[in-house]
């Protein structure tokens, strides 16, 4: 008799439990749940550059590190981020470079020759550096400021220059030498020393807000055209200072208004004591012990006058400055100014996001005082307790152990950094590295970080060349499965890397745990393939293949445009010309066939023809991308590689060959050298040994 009722349904029960997302939160400096106050929304705000100067590789891996883990947050964990980063242009540093290079280039339009009265002038601008840079009394360095200062060698090495240039001005005046040529190059190369001399002579009389604008947002693009190189996304919403001085200035009021800040002629600053005396208030929750610290202190006001008078605490801080002479400046209800550096992300982030943040991040240098006085501000301001939830920093970064520094001649720009090696790479050695961690870039981080490319691009390719040839037959069954004990194993381990990989991600984003995992993976994949094509399934490869991409694509390894299911793919998307493609392959096939006649009808030997398909595997498709590896089984695997082979520097390794395909000259078109060519020529008679070997076991089966 039929049941009318269905049996009962057992809820089942996980074997296992999840990890929650923790992340290393500033604010307690330990791991804690992450939990958005909007569900599944995230309020993020990204500290971005100060735009004076290149972008260094301290800031490359601060944003790239950065959008590593936003990318987890969206692509991995499916959180809706809006991420605003802020440019400020409007500081110190970009106030005096601004000035003294207009400065600059208006003295050297100006100077149309060499001229005693130009030497004079620059011996009266060494004169004046020397005292108040290096503490010089006559013509020595005796009383000069410590060696210590980290500017000291940078001062010094100036001086130094600067006495050159002008004892080789002055011979060039003897010899009659008087060209605007020998005048702009004593110029050039006195140029940090003029500069000083002609900011101190004219720079109060710059007014034009251009010239500091220009400045700004000359360094401002070529940050971003950095970023876009390096993969970065784009922030959600950027804000620039100069585009919010009215809601600054408001912002400012509102916080005098509420007691915590007061007005000393024509400057307003912020008062910690207050602050900190009131109920639920904190100063310095980030760093309570550098509270004090003058140093800090003074270097968070800025260049141009720290030292500011008036202040009822030595902590205060200035959230209005007056501007001086040769400075931009705004109105204000205290007069004409301009903001001062901590206020800016307190009042943009607060006119698009309100009275909370869930993320505020960057750089760990700038946790005391930039990033305490914002919470300060931001927490009298909105009379709440706890202004941001989560703070990230990302670590420093460091040369060969050293703080990086133009003193020490270890700076190297994002660009440098970009002529020696790939976005990539950089990205894959920062993965390798925890984010709030210290690390120290050298030669051999960069080498681990390629090595680990290298294996990713040869699974990669071989995985696909596998994939390809198994379509050509992927209908076809020879009446058994290919899911053995092998295959079982592998499948597990599959699924224990991908819980082993979210484990690492849950984990503060642990990403070099996670990239552990991955490798480990690919690695016993590798193993498995190894047992040859016949004895593989294809289903198992091909799904850690997409599983690996899938990740790397997370990690911003993978292009924005590829559109590949497995691979790196191509860095940028193209409009493919059929033709454009095509023909090259069909010219290769037209010629090998031309060839192939030519010797059928001299009744050439065999060797001829290996030869001549030995060419055709050897160069003429690896010319193209494509490589033929021959086969256990007789047949070859193709191979799509890249066509330009290169060396450590990313230059090609030879530039011609001869008719065996032994390679004649190198890169630069220089010819080898004959115990080059001979060793060369050892490595081909081995190949060819080997491939005479294999074809004389195809043709003699029984032997």
């Amino acid at each position: 008799m039929a049941n009318k009722k269905q049996t009962e349904w057992h809820v089942p029960v996980s074997t296992e439990s999840l990890p929650t997302l923790k992340i290393y939160n500033s604010l307690t400096r330990t791991k804690v749940d992450f939990i958005p106050k909007r569900g599944k929304q995230i309020s993020w705000y990204n500290c971005g550059p100060t735009v004076y100067d290149a972008a260094h590789l301290g800031h490359a891996r601060l944003y790239v590190m950065i959008d590593i883990i936003r990318r987890i947050l969206t692509d991995y964990f499916n959180y809706d981020i809006l991420f605003v980063m802020n440019i400020t242009d409007i500081d110190d540093k970009i106030i005096l470079r601004a000035r003294k290079n207009y400065l600059f280039n208006n003295f050297k339009s100006e100077t149309k020759s060499l001229t005693p009265t130009l030497i004079e002038q620059i011996r009266s601008a060494l004169n004046d550096f020397t005292k108040s840079k290096l503490g010089v009394t006559g013509d020595g360095l005796e009383g000069s400021t410590s060696r210590d200062d980290p500017k000291y060698l940078l001062y010094a090495n100036s001086f130094r220059e600067t006495v050159k240039a002008v004892v080789a001005a002055e011979v060039a005046l003897e010899d009659n030498d008087t060209s605007q040529e020998t005048a702009h190059q004593l110029l050039n190369e006195s140029q940090e020393i003029v500069t000083e001399w002609l900011d101190q002579k004219d720079g109060a009389s710059i007014t034009d807000q251009k010239v500091f604008r220009d400045l700004a947002a000359r360094w401002e693009q070529e940050f971003m055209e950095d970023m876009q190189t390096l993969n970065v996304r784009p922030c959600d919403f950027l804000t620039r200072v100069s585009e919010y001085v009215p809601e600054i200035v408001v912002y400012i009021q509102k916080i005098i208004d509420n007691g915590f800040a007061y007005e000393v002629d024509g400057s307003v600053y912020f008062d910690t004591v207050t602050f900190n005396n009131k109920e639920d208030h904190h100063y310095a929750k980030l760093e309570p012990w550098s509270a004090n610290n003058e140093g800090l202190i003074e270097e968070g006001e800025g260049i141009l006058g720290s030292k500011l008078l008036g202040k009822r605490n030595k902590g205060d801080f200035a959230l209005w400055k007056k501007s001086k002479a040769g400075e931009p400046s705004w109105d204000s209800p205290w007069g004409f100014g301009r903001p001062g550096w901590h206020i800016e992300c307190s009042a943009m982030a607060s006119e698009i996001f309100g009275d909370h943040l869930d993320i505020h991040s960057g750089g760990i240098d700038l946790a005391f005082p930039h990033h305490d006085n914002e919470i300060a501000q931001s927490e009298a301001y909105h009379e709440c307790q706890q202004w941001v939830n989560y703070f990230v920093h990302v670590g420093h970064l460091n040369i060969e152990g050293q703080k990086m520094s133009k003193s020490l001649k270890n700076f190297i720009s994002i660009r440098q950094a970009l002529e020696k090696h790939t976005a990539r790479q950089l990205r894959l050695c920062f993965l390798l590295h925890q984010w709030d961690a210290k690390l120290d870039f050298k030669e051999s981080t960069m080498g681990e970080a390629k090595g680990i490319e290298t294996i990713l691009n040869n699974f990669f390719v071989n995985t696909k060349a596998l994939l390809n040839e198994f379509k050509q037959t992927a209908y076809e069954s020879d009446g058994t499965h290919r899911h053995h004990a092998s295959e079982k194993e592998l499948m597990n381990l599959f699924r224990e890397k991908q819980s082993a990989v979210h484990a690492a991600l849950c984990d503060s984003f642990n990403t070099p745990t996670a990239m552990d995992e991955i490798m480990e993976l690919i690695n016993k994949t590798n193993i498995y393939v190894s047992a040859g094509r016949n004895n593989i399934s294809m289903y198992v490869l091909e799904n850690i293949a997409k599983y690996v991409t899938k990740m790397l694509k997370i990690f911003g390894v993978i292009g924005n445009t590829s559109s590949e299911d497995i691979g790196f793919g191509e860095s940028e998307q193209s409009v493919i010309n059929r033709e454009e493609v095509v023909l090259p392959y069909l010219r290769v096939l037209s010629s090998f066939r031309d060839n192939v006649r030519d010797l059928a009808r001299q009744q050439k030997g065999h060797g001829e023809f290996l030869a001549l398909s030995d060419k055709l595997r050897d160069i003429d498709l690896v010319n193209l991308g494509v490589s033929l590896d021959d086969q256990e089984d007789g047949k070859a695997l193709i191979k799509f590689v890249d066509k330009d082979e290169k060396d450590e520097d990313g230059k090609n390794l030879y530039s011609a060959f001869d008719e065996q395909g032994i390679p004649t000259h190198d890169s630069n078109g220089e010819e080898l050298s004959k115990n080059k060519i001979k060793k060369l020529k050892q490595k081909w008679d081995v190949q060819k040994k080997l491939n005479d070997e294999y074809l004389a076991t195809i043709s003699n089966p029984d032997n």
